[in-house]
């Protein structure tokens, strides 16, 4: 039973970097959530995602029972009991190891509360004999790769260094909605005299807070730094003293960058060639000078060597291992546990079927054996997956499904079985922040309310009724978690106050020291040739669709769709009434050349598929441009912009290519 009092706990998913929460118990419920004014980063801030776990906890529409198709898959879903649901999914492994390999059962596990506690799936599943999965990250896969091959590590500057700044430039990166908690740090920069400049082609709310926005068509980022670096090279404002020192494959790089002129640029990116000019000498002047580089200037297919280009910028500048400098993109300063030891009976036999970006594509051409039965926990691939149209035929294929979650999302629907999870407030685990670098104890508040189960008791339960060993699913929370840490930390030391593995004076590469082959910033790199077969520099390419890849496809779907996150919900997660509406915002050129007016219903299509909606004229958008919010269920929103988005994976990582997407817009009668 869970005490009452304020709880420090902490937020896995509330925003990019974290969340330090003081939740209030009250008679064993959750009654009220606030920040955590002690904690460094947030400050007793918290984003308007997590004000609402309240409403999110209780809400009506959260799964409490477990929910059984009993008569078919044709059949509603019923609630049944633990027993009753446990057993179906037991008869349906047994079925499918009588008949064939164990690894005919797909385990599928995102990233949605996941933690040290979440792991118990793939312990079960060892026991069992085998499983199929998908690699590869969906969100940040392809500047992961880039930053590593560049830098060697993934590191930050601390937030408090951005008073150090004479520049920072946000780029693909809209952190007043994904990351709230960087805003005051950035206001707090400008106002000593830090200039911000937004690269976008929306004008977001951050570039709102910006002293200059720049908006290149979607996809062409890496082009338009190459030719910032065309001129930074040509009129010798590079750092040369850095760059003979530190940086690899400079000479080629040069040769390559004095070939992407700004008249050149001009025409590929559409921004004037006098800006790209003025902003390249603004950049060589304004040092020391941060980049914080969002996750949608690479959901591109050449999303990889953008990051690289990008990255590249900062390397002939010198704004590396300074005080104010910094290459932002992830920071895993924080990720310093360990895989939990599990004792397995053998090696895991686990079969990887492709990239996640391609679920429906890989599960669907799987063979020996063919995938018949699956596991779905934290995820919802029918809303969050690229080609829906080919996700959705994957799960009906599928002689079972079971889907664990907290709602009856768009993937749910489709399941055999539906088990109802924990939130995040019920269950101790770990949180890694990717953007402030603090590991902190996300400690239980609350018991799971109606029949709400963690995975650790779901696996416990199909474990027993396969006869395997328990011991290790009644592992102690706490003590599993000391065992995944470093020497020195300990659960009840986080209890105290979070990690921090850098402080706020500490600076990234300061030594000059770089994992790299060469052990120099690497912007030739053989690794990147070898590894994804991509030229060895940032060399660019054009998007998969793209008026210069595809001029025919563009004639028939001329508008590029890009799909940002909003303020309501996380993801797929946090579908409440109340919500921001899902509209489609277009220029109002592009919104005149349609006859579209404000509110007129709308069809945004391409051959893959549509989404019906209110259209949204926003002189914000770039003109050949159209905006629909990411996260919207089909049951819930009446659509999915992924039934528009191609499986495709990006050129480094196995990402997904999200924003590499041409489509039409047409009005509608309704």
């Amino acid at each position: 039973m869970a005490e009452d009092g304020v709880i420090r706990t902490a937020c896995p998913r509330a925003g990019y970097g974290g969340e330090a929460i003081l939740a209030h118990v009250e008679g064993g419920r959750l009654v009220k959530v606030e920040g955590d004014p002690d904690d460094r980063f947030t400050r007793g801030r918290l984003t308007p995602f997590a004000e609402r776990y309240v409403e999110r906890v209780y809400s009506k529409d959260r799964l409490l029972r477990p929910l059984v198709r009993k008569g078919g898959r044709e059949s509603d879903l019923e609630e049944a009991t633990w027993d009753e649901a446990l057993d179906r999914i037991a008869e349906a492994l047994r079925r499918v190891a009588r008949k064939q390999d164990p690894r005919a059962v797909l385990h599928y596990a995102a990233h949605g509360h996941d933690g040290v506690r979440t792991q118990f799936g793939g312990l079960f599943l060892s026991y069992f004999g085998g499983w199929s999965t998908v690699y590869g990250d969906l969100c940040t896969a392809a500047g992961l790769e880039a930053t590593r091959l560049t830098f060697g590590t993934l590191m930050h500057h601390a937030p408090e260094d951005y008073a150090f700044s004479r520049s920072i430039v946000v780029w693909g990166k809209n952190p007043a909605v994904t990351n709230p908690h960087q805003v005051p740090f950035l206001k707090a920069a400008r106002k000593k005299g830090c200039e911000l400049i937004c690269i976008d082609p929306i004008r977001t709310e951050t570039a709102a807070l910006c002293d200059l926005h720049v908006a290149p068509r979607p996809g062409t980022d890496g082009f338009l730094a190459n030719s910032l670096a065309c001129v930074i090279v040509e009129e010798g404002l590079f750092d040369a003293d850095f760059v003979e020192k530190h940086v690899h494959g400079f000479e080629d790089y040069r040769w390559m960058v004095l070939h992407s002129e700004p008249k050149k640029a001009e025409e590929i990116c559409g921004i004037p060639a006098k800006e790209i000019e003025a902003l390249a000498r603004r950049l060589a002047e304004r040092r020391p000078g941060n980049v914080n580089v969002g996750f949608g200037a690479q959901r591109y297919r050449n999303g990889g060597q953008t990051v690289r280009a990008i990255a590249a910028l900062q390397a002939i500048l010198g704004n590396i291992g300074v005080n104010g400098g910094g290459f932002d993109y992830f920071n895993q300063s924080a990720f310093v546990t360990r895989p939990f030891p599990f004792r397995l009976p053998a090696p895991p036999r686990v079969r990887q079927l492709g990239p996640a970006s391609r679920f429906g594509r890989v599960v669907l051409s799987a063979q020996d054996p063919p995938v018949t039965a699956a596991i779905l926990e934290r995820c919802n691939p029918m809303t969050q997956t690229p080609n829906t149209a080919a996700v959705h035929y994957a799960l009906q294929r599928l002689e079972f499904l079971c889907v664990v979650d907290l709602w009856m999302t768009d993937t749910a629907q489709r399941a055999d079985v539906v088990l109802p999870a924990k939130s995040m407030f019920e269950e101790t685990d770990l949180v890694a922040g990717p953007w402030d670098g603090v590991l902190r104890l996300k400690r239980k508040c609350i018991d799971p309310p109606g029949e709400a189960r963690a995975e650790r008791d779901i696996y416990r339960g199909l474990a027993e009724r396969f006869g395997y060993p328990l011991d290790q699913f009644d592992l102690d929370a706490e003590d599993m978690l000391d065992r995944v840490l470093p020497a020195g930390l300990s659960v009840n030391r986080l209890k105290k106050q979070s990690f921090v593995r850098r402080g706020p004076k500490v600076v990234p590469f300061a030594d000059r020291k770089f994992a790299t082959p060469s052990g120099k910033i690497e912007l030739r790199s053989e690794t990147a040739e070898v590894s994804w077969r991509v030229d060895p520099l940032p060399f660019y390419t054009p998007p998969r669709e793209n008026p210069q890849s595809d001029p025919e496809r563009f004639k028939r779907f001329p508008l590029q769709l890009i799909t940002p996150k909003c303020r309501d919900r996380h993801l797929s997660q946090g579908a409440l009434e109340g919500g921001t509406g899902a509209t489609a915002r277009i220029h109002p050129d592009d919104a005149a050349a349609r006859d579209i007016a404000e509110g007129d219903a709308v069809r945004v299509f391409n051959d893959r598929g549509e989404a019906r909606t209110s259209a949204k004229l926003d002189e914000n958008v770039r003109p050949g441009v159209v905006v629909l919010p990411q996260g919207r269920w089909i049951k819930r929103d009446g659509f999915s912009v992924n039934v528009m988005t191609h499986d495709d994976v990006t050129d480094m990582g196995y990402g997904a290519i999200f924003f590499d997407c041409l489509v039409q817009v047409e009005k509608t009668s309704s």
